[in-house]
């Protein structure tokens, strides 16, 4: 990361031309050495201070950084192909929305207490008024040790900053050890998740499980059974649906419940495990409940997977899962311009630039029942 290793010449070359360009004023770029004694932590008050001021003094750092440590920006920031050039550097922190992008996009006014949207987007709620919540489950630690999960935790670390920035209140679940939660403790946290009174004050959701997994479930902390007469400890992915639908969970009705699923069948190599395809495209019903309107029980969501039935996907003890990386790469450089769905695509396309091993990897989104955009519109 940006923050672990840049120099202290080079943090100073990019403070004195930020001040240059008006991004900074002298105060701040003093503030950065004057206030943190760490290389680290002086690193991160400049990324957060550049942060907070919007896409174009994020995109500036970047470009700087680009002329005062090219071998350090180009190992951050590979170059893509020909046809991708004219995308932005990826960015190591979210990039802001602009209020008038916002605008553009979506036209709010005030009825009847609520948002009147365009057809463009799903209605976001004004930052004041909104808590948005996502649940956050990462099984690392399994009673086999074999199944240990090495690197997940550098997934679990970057989605929490992830989401935390684009302004979730990150939930996990309360029973069960941190990174040690058994089929059991995720399916009450997905219900408990679903019952949630912050969730009348969220205009969307977000569930996140990283595990091992089989078709269309989920591996808690005990695994495959030993005894003949145990079962396996499975979390079937279908509860998802069926705890936050429309039904079930009518606080969530007509909001956007985004579902990422990174899971794998364990293995012992120290450089990478093979997972397969946790989830399968079910069919799907069409029951309509009732109440004063009539809705698609399971409608508004959609579920990212971190490869397609059949195929292999990466996670590696140091870097982490490609799948999880790379999406995080792509919200925080493009969420402040693109719908989600659109983000997704980009998350696919990022595996064409990956190592070679990734190129046999393929995310896929399923399960899709937005019925328009979803715009994440990051600082706003």
């Amino acid at each position: 990361m940006l923050v672990d290793r840049i120099s202290t010449p080079v943090m100073a070359n990019l403070l004195d031309h930020l001040l240059e360009d008006r991004i900074l004023n002298e105060r701040e770029r003093d503030c950065v050495f004057e206030e943190h004694l760490a290389r680290a932590d002086r690193a991160s008050c400049l990324i957060d201070m550049v942060r907070r001021k919007g896409a174009r003094a994020s995109q500036e750092l970047i470009t700087n950084l680009k002329n005062f440590d090219p071998f350090l920006c180009n190992d951050l920031f590979p170059p893509v192909g020909q046809a991708e050039e004219q995308d932005p550097p990826i960015s190591p922190v979210l990039i802001l929305c602009d209020e008038n992008f916002k605008t553009h996009i979506q036209r709010t006014d005030k009825l009847v207490g609520q948002l009147e949207t365009s057809d463009m987007a799903y209605p976001v709620m004004p930052k004041s008024n909104r808590t948005r919540v996502a649940l956050l489950i990462n099984v690392r630690n399994f009673v086999n040790k074999k199944w240990i999960r090495e690197g997940s935790e550098k997934d679990d670390a970057a989605m929490a900053t992830l989401l935390t920035a684009l302004g979730y209140r990150v939930v996990r679940p309360e029973t069960g050890e941190p990174m040690k939660y058994t089929g059991e403790d995720i399916d009450k946290a997905v219900k408990d998740f679903a019952q949630l009174p912050d969730l009348s004050q969220t205009d969307s959701v977000i569930v996140v499980i990283m595990s091992h997994g089989i078709m269309g479930a989920v591996y808690g902390s005990r695994g495959k059974a030993v005894n003949p007469n145990e079962k396996d400890d499975l979390f079937p992915i279908d509860n998802i649906f069926e705890y936050l639908n429309a039904k079930n969970c009518p606080a969530l009705r007509d909001k956007p419940k985004v579902i990422i699923i990174q899971a794998c069948r364990g293995g012992d190599s120290l450089i990478f495990v093979i997972e397969t395809n946790p989830g399968k495209c079910l069919s799907r019903s069409m029951k309509l409940i009732e109440d004063d309107i009539k809705v698609h029980i399971e409608k508004d969501f959609i579920t990212f997977l971190s490869y397609t039935p059949g195929n292999v996907s990466w996670r590696d003890p140091d870097f982490g899962s490609p799948f999880i990386q790379y999406l995080v790469e792509v919200f925080n450089t493009f969420s402040h311009k693109d719908h989600l769905e659109k983000l997704f695509t980009k998350v696919m396309n990022r595996f064409k630039q990956g190592p070679t091993p990734t190129k046999r990897q393929m995310p896929v989104k399923d399960r899709c029942s937005l019925s328009t955009h979803f715009y994440l519109f990051p600082g706003l």
